[in-house]
């Protein structure tokens, strides 16, 4: 266990704070390494909950990784720890920091062997180590089949980044962004559209089990370790919208007709880099891995299609 140990005349709250948080992270390590019959876990998870309220707290590496332990060496159900550890892969992204990331889901997984269920828990995978032909096989795959029961579908967000910049999947990525042209003439209409694409892609098995908490974001079926995304998109007034990065700031003219990618020869908006532009800003040509879509913006601009979907987000990081 790390020394926790303050200098007396250090007795800030923040410094009391993080100092607490790291005790509470080792209890839990040592609850993984060394399993304690009985062991709950609750209290301590109310105290991280309640320096979560004071400060954000939730956000440091130090507490997501005792939450995290906390869940599964408590026995609970370990889907309640996903949304910690997927921002704890983010943080860690963000900070070049991916060999401690990978350090302690290894620790994680050793936990497993030593009787601690990781059952329906999905370890974020980069594209750095994977097959590129594979993933774009299948992606191609369910595009098509979107498309067939839907309409248009289009390579979107980091994944149309990575292959007109980097002619390639961008290493730090871990999922497939895609989008579909819905036939709406404004933002409740896109609404009501986007409710009935649900039921169809349901009805034709192409839904992934797992769906995410924002409902401007559907999960496809994946055939690897990756989360496929489809977003909506529309034209209205001859003004494109593709939530939740361009809201009319497009001519309808900037998506279709679709072109071709070069790179995987899956369909790309016509004029990619104007859109790239407007998700990513004027420099989306220099690799940025801290960026950081600013989701509280994006789902104020699309109100009304969200508060049309039932939606009390006021942002979210799991799209």
């Amino acid at each position: 266990m790390r020394n926790r140990t303050m200098n007396k005349m250090d007795v800030s709250p923040d410094r009391q704070i993080d100092a607490r948080v790291g005790e509470i992270r080792d209890i839990a390590l040592a609850q993984l390494v060394l399993p304690r019959a009985g062991f709950s876990g609750g209290a301590l998870a109310k105290e991280l909950e309640g320096f979560a309220d004071q400060r954000g707290e939730a956000f440091s590496t130090d507490y997501l990784e005792a939450f995290i332990m906390l869940v599964i060496g408590a026995g609970k159900r370990p889907r309640r720890a996903q949304k910690a550890l997927y921002r704890l892969y983010k943080k860690r992204l963000a900070a070049a920091q991916m060999h401690a990331f990978e350090q302690f889901t290894d620790l994680l997984k050793a936990a497993g062997t030593r009787g601690h269920s990781l059952e329906g828990i999905y370890f974020p995978q980069s594209f750095h180590n994977q097959d590129h032909d594979s993933i774009w096989a299948d992606v191609g795959a369910m595009l098509d089949k979107v498309q067939a029961v839907i309409g248009p579908v289009f390579l979107n967000s980091g994944t149309l980044l990575g292959v007109v910049r980097d002619k390639s999947l961008i290493a730090h990525d871990d999922d497939v962004d895609l989008a579909v042209l819905l036939e709406a003439d404004s933002q409740n209409s896109a609404a009501r559209a986007w409710q009935d694409t649900f039921l169809r892609l349901k009805e034709a098995g192409l839904l992934s089990r797992e769906q995410g908490p924002n409902p401007g974001v559907f999960k496809l079926q994946s055939g690897g370790v990756y989360n496929i995304d489809l977003f909506p998109a529309w034209i209205a007034d001859g003004r494109l919208h593709v939530y939740p990065h361009t809201c009319g700031d497009l001519p309808g003219d900037a998506l279709m007709p679709l072109a071709r990618c070069a790179v995987t020869g899956l369909p790309i908006p016509a004029r990619a880099e104007d859109m790239l532009a407007v998700n990513y800003g004027e420099g989306w040509r220099a690799p940025d891995p801290g960026f950081a879509f600013p989701w509280t913006r994006a789902n104020r601009r699309f109100r009304s299609f969200m508060d049309a979907l039932g939606s009390n987000d006021k942002g979210s990081d799991n799209a």
